[in-house]
């Protein structure tokens, strides 16, 4: 009597499906490659296959299946850039996405780690609002509520979600606040943009200090910011420089869960 191995024919047939889902996960490992670099910056065809490294028979199927369904575009030059589907998932993803809920746990790390209050803003025409607030354990604490609405320069937060404004609307809100808020303004709005953090020190009588980095979106525009803030005997200017690497960090993590920008040498570009 012949016997028949059931299980030598079984162990084939899911062979071939661990095969089948590798080389499918490998496919669309390539086609989200692909989308990445024309979508962060238009290209040729011949730089697209350069740059990935992919063969230009695969580069040629999957650009076509992507154009296709509108997730690339050709340009007027015969340059590759997103596509309208893209553009209409981008939308509808921002428009459900919550600052507030995806900055939340960053503001409780840095709460933790530096002690002191961490707060989240952003911007409304000529002023911040605080969106949230996460209490440091310093025994005098910075309470500003969420809710508190502030003119763009009169705290650090302000400025930093002013500082890629040009010089002329700069000059008018510095306008419509107290000299006491003008010192070093154009400075620290020129440290955010180098370097992605703002070191403000407080006038009196406050003396409130504050490190803070700004948030930004898909577009490199800035849709928020966060920051540390307690009295100068708890961060004074060595702490604050200190903390700097920290904050400038947190912003572009916020950032990059937002799907946004990073911000490195006086410019933003995909994180």
């Amino acid at each position: 009597m012949t016997g028949i191995d059931e299980g030598s024919g079984g162990s084939a047939e899911h062979a071939d499906v661990a095969v089948a889902r590798i080389v499918g996960a490998q496919t669309l490992e390539r086609g989200l490659d692909l989308l990445e670099r024309a979508a962060r910056e238009p290209m040729s065809m011949l730089d697209l296959i350069r740059q990935s490294g992919i063969n230009k028979g695969v580069v040629y199927r999957l650009v076509s299946v992507l154009t296709a369904r509108n997730y690339l575009a050709m340009t007027g030059d015969g340059r590759l850039r997103g596509g309208a589907t893209l553009l209409q998932l981008g939308h509808v993803t921002s428009a459900f996405t919550d600052i507030v809920a995806v900055a939340q746990p960053h503001l409780e790390a840095l709460a933790q780690r530096t002690g002191l209050s961490a707060f989240l803003a952003r911007r409304d025409g000529d002023h911040s609002i605080h969106l949230s607030r996460v209490a440091g354990s310093e025994r005098i604490a910075v309470t500003s509520q969420p809710g508190t609405r502030r003119l763009l320069p009169e705290t650090g937060l302000g400025k930093t979600l002013m500082s890629d404004d040009d010089p002329a609307a700069c000059a008018r809100l510095c306008e419509r606040v107290e000299a006491r808020y003008r010192g070093a303004l154009f400075e620290q709005l020129a440290a955010v943009r180098a370097t992605g953090v703002l070191n403000q020190i407080g006038p009196a009588p406050d003396l409130i200090n504050s490190v803070c980095a700004p948030v930004r979106d898909a577009a490199g525009r800035i849709i928020g910011a966060i920051n540390i803030a307690a009295p100068a005997h708890y961060l004074d200017a060595e702490a604050m420089v200190a903390f700097n690497p920290l904050i400038a960090e947190t912003g572009r993590s916020v950032s990059r869960e937002l799907g946004g920008f990073a911000h490195d040498a006086g410019r933003p570009k995909p994180v």
